[in-house]
């Protein structure tokens, strides 16, 4: 079993540890009593505000994670099956998988960069679509491969 997670998990850790030690900065100065009032304030303020926010934006990330198995393939949620976006995670067995297509989707690279759309085809007629730009280059060919791979068999 291979487990895959976003790229930007571990930047919104560094981000949440930034602002927790921010805001125990922030602490610090009110407990030794600093002369300056507004750097506490201020160090409290934004750190506490910085750390919810990133911590928040953390768990969200931490929580779509890719998973495959042998036997199975775990899509986090926002898997476009036949057309409607699902807000669960899609389960995904390795046998019921036909055939894999990628579709290249230009970005304008201001907005949007360049992603493949990738739709699995299985064998009840069922399409699901999933883009996996999220967890990098090397990570989106190792799950392409190993769809592929479980094809074969």
């Amino acid at each position: 079993m291979k487990k895959y997670s976003p790229r930007s998990t571990r930047w919104l850790m560094i981000a949440t540890l930034i602002g927790v030690s921010v805001l125990l900065t922030g602490i610090i100065l009110l407990f030794i009593n600093a002369q300056d009032l507004s750097l506490t304030v201020s160090a409290i303020t934004a750190g506490g505000f910085m750390s919810i926010l990133f911590f928040t934006c953390f768990l969200a990330s931490k929580s779509r994670i890719l998973i495959i198995s042998e036997e199975e393939i775990i899509f986090p949620q926002g898997a476009d099956i036949n057309g409607k976006t699902v807000l669960q995670k899609t389960v995904v067995k390795t046998s019921e998988i036909h055939s894999i297509k990628s579709r290249f989707f230009k970005g304008d690279n201001l907005i949007s960069g360049d992603c493949f759309f990738h739709t699995l085809k299985l064998k009840n007629g069922t399409q699901i679509t999933v883009t996996l730009f999220d967890y990098g280059k090397t990570a989106e060919q190792e799950i392409i491969e190993a769809i592929k791979k479980s094809i074969r068999k």
